[in-house]
């Protein structure tokens, strides 16, 4: 993957610096309760939150300027969004899998996906409940993926390299085609990199704040949707489990001066949230 970014959609700013510590676990949200007997039950929530928590030492002024904005809010209440180098697929795990599972925000089973053509549909399967399938009536039929932590298109800045490749099933046709739309902040298209076969690559264009990757079959029938992956900074593949893309608030943010100066030693903290005020 490669180097860290952070901020809002249209405005991250990437951080090449590696981190001295970087924690991602997820807060599963489980507790326990034994009873007198000895028996323990288990709650839990219904969908994991991440968590992430970053430090570095001696950071030059530019990059520790950004955190600092982040963390005081001075551009904005949020959210913000952080590419995380460890994650290889930006799907949240349901779209990777074409299933229905629930999203940061609730959005569910066919809302994960969208038609991007006059023709072709997402269908639950008949046969396997919460599985998900495009069918394609035509040469023409296309489907684009939605982002789960925007409810629309993936957050992106101009530089961020991109890549998508289509599900398994579509990725075997000799006739798939795919693609990346960019879009300005007000969700304006400005331009689009395809490409024939299963893989795509580009680089985020200027102005561009949001970006939709797109497949199309090219050969009509119904395709299950498992095995797609949108990536940031390095090249999709095929198998590789979704980690989302939520948007993110910070809870927690220590600044220090470092030795020599002007360097800082900063941490940060972030929590993913359910809605846009961050």
């Amino acid at each position: 993957m490669g180097n860290l970014w952070i901020g809002p959609a249209g405005s991250m700013y990437e951080i090449d610096q590696a981190a001295k510590s970087f924690d991602r676990s997820a807060d599963l949200g489980v507790s326990e309760f034994k009873s007198l007997g000895g028996r323990v039950t288990v709650t839990r929530n219904l969908a994991p939150v991440r968590r992430l928590k970053l430090a570095w030492d001696l950071l030059p002024p530019a990059q520790a300027r950004v955190l600092d904005r982040i963390a005081r809010r001075i551009d904005g209440p949020g959210p913000v969004y952080v590419v995380d180098p460890a994650a290889g697929n930006v799907l949240v795990p349901g779209q990777a899998a074409g299933t229905g599972s629930i999203g940061a925000n609730g959005i569910t089973g066919l809302a994960q996906w969208f038609k991007s053509s006059t023709t072709g549909s997402v269908t639950e399967s008949t046969t396997v409940p919460s599985t998900f399938l495009f069918t394609a009536v035509d040469a023409t039929s296309a489907l684009a993926w939605r982002c789960i932590g925007t409810g629309g298109n993936f957050p992106v800045s101009p530089g961020l390299p991109v890549s998508f490749r289509a599900p398994t099933a579509i990725a075997a046709l000799a006739t798939v085609g795919v693609g990346i739309d960019y879009k300005k902040a007000d969700g304006t298209y400005i331009s689009t990199t395809s490409a024939t076969g299963a893989l795509v690559t580009g680089t985020v264009p200027a102005t561009a704040a949001y970006a939709t990757p797109t497949a199309k079959p090219g050969t009509a029938g119904s395709y299950s949707l498992a095995g797609a992956c949108f990536t940031y900074g390095g090249t999709a593949e095929s198998g590789v489990p979704g980690d989302g893309l939520p948007p993110m608030s910070v809870t927690g943010y220590n600044d220090s001066p470092g030795r020599p100066l002007p360097y800082r030693s900063i941490s940060i903290d972030l929590v993913e949230v359910s809605s846009a005020a961050g």
